[in-house]
């Protein structure tokens, strides 16, 4: 056994703060709350620290100075893990950008060496495209956006085998044949890079879409008489993902997000890096604070999850409860993993961020040891 002992910390559970208790640990589980620490047990002080569940991020596209559309590569994804990791981010989706049929084989093949060689924290492949609405792609290649066939997605779904493959498609390109194959597959959905009317965006949700990515952004939006993809939204009982960093999404368009949607919404940075090696060329703009493509379109953020939880509580005004909630258990429930990940309770997987009052980490526990990046 190689117990752990967190101590002086405000405990979040997922639920609630406990004050006054220690975290034990045993190697990669959770034991639970105690009033005393064993004398076994390796005590980790976090200096009046919150200790909370470990993020859960479900669109990264980049890190350490690698696009893993660039370099689709079990090397690249650990890059992605590293530098992620310092942003509290313990468990993540990998992103591909819209690409060709033998570059998304590849990011398949590369998830599932990461994973066979004992690679850390990645919980899955999200393919973001190339089934989009042109007119909505973002600064996504317009050359590889093209309409799904059943043939393609066999393939897809073959080669991943147990790899969890996530994809964001337009709803309103897809065929009817080929949407009502998507929902008996194993692929899980998210309507996105959309210019659905309402009534389209509803007819998707209600044949069994239930997820939107990157709310607000690369979708129709809602107006008097035509309320698009993000009044749908609004409208239903769909999740959306969001970009909480200032630029995508204006703090205010948020709170208002929120208000309406509460537990339905949760974080992604939809991070890139700086990147010029292939044909997505990424570069980060000083005077606009972002990261841009060739053309200047805005092309993914900066953003660590620890980043957007201080911004949601300090320039939202969402209570830290939530916002830790909204970066960790709520995509957790997304991918099926909330009965290991997003709560600080017995028997659950120990990943944990610590960070002190001003949303600075101090720490990540995972995989059985404590990193500090104080």
């Amino acid at each position: 056994m190689s117990l752990f002992a967190f101590t002086n910390v405000r405990i979040f559970t997922g639920s609630a703060f406990i004050e006054h208790q220690h975290l034990l640990i045993d190697d990669q589980t959770i034991l639970g709350l105690s009033d005393s620490i064993p004398e076994t047990a390796t005590v980790i002080d976090g200096q009046q620290a919150v200790l909370a569940p470990g993020f859960v991020e479900l669109q990264v596209y980049g890190g350490q100075g690698t696009l893993f559309t660039t370099e689709p590569t079990p090397e690249a994804i650990q890059k992605n893990y590293e530098e992620h990791l310092a942003g509290g981010t313990t468990h993540f989706q990998i992103t591909y950008h819209t690409g060709p049929l033998t570059g998304m084989l590849a990011a398949i093949a590369a998830c599932r060496t990461y994973r066979q060689q004992g690679g850390q924290g990645l919980v899955g492949l999200h393919l973001e495209g190339p089934y989009f609405n042109p007119v909505k792609r973002g600064a996504h290649l317009l050359s590889y956006i093209r309409k799904a066939t059943i043939a393609e997605l066999e393939q897809l779904v073959e080669a991943a085998g147990d790899l969890p493959l996530f994809l964001t498609l337009a709803p309103e390109e897809a065929d009817p044949e080929v949407l009502d194959w998507l929902l008996q597959s194993p692929i899980i959905l998210s309507a996105g890079h959309s210019n659905a009317t309402y009534p389209q965006a509803m007819q998707a949700f209600q044949q069994g879409i239930g997820l939107v990515t990157h709310l607000f952004n690369a979708m129709s939006p809602f107006n008097s008489r035509e309320p698009g993809l993000l009044g749908a939204t609004f409208d239903s009982s769909v999740r959306a993902s969001i970009i909480v960093d200032g630029i995508h999404v204006d703090f205010a368009s948020v709170r208002i997000a929120h208000k309406l949607m509460g537990d339905r919404l949760f974080f992604i940075t939809d991070a890139v890096t700086e990147d010029t090696r292939g044909e997505y060329k990424f570069s980060f703009n000083p005077v606009t604070q972002r990261f841009e493509d060739e053309s200047g379109t805005l092309s993914g953020s900066s953003l660590t999850l620890m980043q957007a939880v201080a911004n949601a509580v300090e320039q939202v005004g969402i209570p830290l409860e939530e916002a830790l909630r909204m970066a960790s258990l709520y995509p957790a429930q997304i991918i099926g993993k909330d009965h290991q990940l997003g709560r600080i309770a017995a028997g659950y997987e120990a990943s944990l961020v610590l960070f002190d009052p001003h949303f600075v980490l101090q720490g990540v526990y995972t995989q059985g040891a404590y990193r500090s990046f104080v």
